[in-house]
């Protein structure tokens, strides 16, 4: 599994204000605080205003030099998987090989899959589908697939990634965790306490034994949504505005899966995802200041966590 690494959550999306381009600054700053990985959220509407995926991930691309980037997660159940191919290996080359593919089935905003003209109850045997579509465009030098969703014949992917691209399955149901197995190389869950996390890799440590699959083939991250502040109520206060105003809806539900207070309470929050398996730690700061959060954190967490 190796030893733990760090990512981060791009501020693309813009629950508290008017889109701007700190993410770039934010990027910028955190490979040079040295992070391991930069994801970016997807979704084709939304409650709030947010920035495309695919143009996101190019201009951080063209800012940075070393920190691994990609969609966390994309919501490839709505588009083409060939489009979606040529995308992602485009970025990979212009990136110098450092593109990661973060892939979940979203659901949570039924208006997207109408817009995409995609059925809800149809995202994960899309995903699947599509997953295995780009294993094949990636890999093969003529494709042809007669599939459920998708029907291609004599189909060619002369532009492939540098490398194969890992795979970062998200979600939390039982059909995500048997997703990981059939196609990850990651699992990279959000919304998840400690004890439901530890459960899900023990889940799929079973899964692995039974399709034959070495269970340390599959990395473990973990994607949260952290406030910090030296001042715990406003770092609460302030994940509860943004992630309130984020999904539309009371913030209670999301209480249990979120990290939030004074570093030191920070530091113990996600110590405990460590604690239940995880290798790989991204945090997204629920604030309409990510930048002054990414500092604190980086002084006073993100130390702590690497002693562990």
């Amino acid at each position: 599994m190796g030893s733990l690494s760090f990512g981060l959550g791009l501020p693309n999306a813009f629950p508290l204000g008017e889109p701007n381009l700190d993410l770039i600054g934010f990027a910028e700053r955190a490979e040079a605080l040295g992070y391991d990985r930069l994801w970016a959220g997807d979704h084709v509407v939304f409650h709030v205003p947010r920035y495309e995926i695919f143009t996101t991930l190019a201009t951080v691309a063209a800012r940075t030099r070393r920190i691994s980037i990609g969609p966390g997660v994309l919501l490839l159940c709505l588009r083409n998987p060939v489009h979606v191919a040529q995308a992602m290996a485009t970025l990979d080359h212009l990136s110098g090989g450092r593109v990661v593919l973060g892939v979940g089935v979203g659901g949570e905003h039924p208006k997207e899959f109408e817009v995409s003209g995609v059925a809800v109850k149809e995202r994960g045997a899309r995903t699947d589908e599509a997953l295995g579509l780009l294993r094949k465009l990636w890999g093969e030098s003529s494709v042809d697939h007669d599939g459920r969703f998708w029907k291609l014949h004599g189909v060619s992917m002369p532009l492939r990634p540098r490398r194969p691209l890992p795979v970062w399955i998200g979600g939390r149901a039982p059909a995500a965790l048997r997703r990981v197995v059939a196609h990850g190389d990651a699992w990279f869950p959000g919304f998840v306490t400690p004890e439901r996390y530890r459960q899900g890799v023990a889940t799929i440590e079973d899964l692995c034994r039974k399709a034959g699959r070495d269970p340390s083939t599959i990395e473990r991250g973990i994607f949260v949504f952290v406030g910090v502040d030296r001042d715990p109520f406003r770092a609460r206060r302030q994940a509860e505005e943004f992630l309130g105003r984020n999904y539309a809806m009371p913030f209670a539900p999301f209480a249990p899966y979120i990290v939030a207070g004074a570093p030191d309470e920070c530091t113990a929050g996600i110590r405990r995802y460590i604690e239940a398996g995880t290798s790989h730690v991204t945090v997204r700061f629920a604030t309409a200041e990510p930048l002054r959060q990414l500092e604190l954190w980086s002084e006073e967490v993100l130390p702590a966590l690497r002693e562990v």
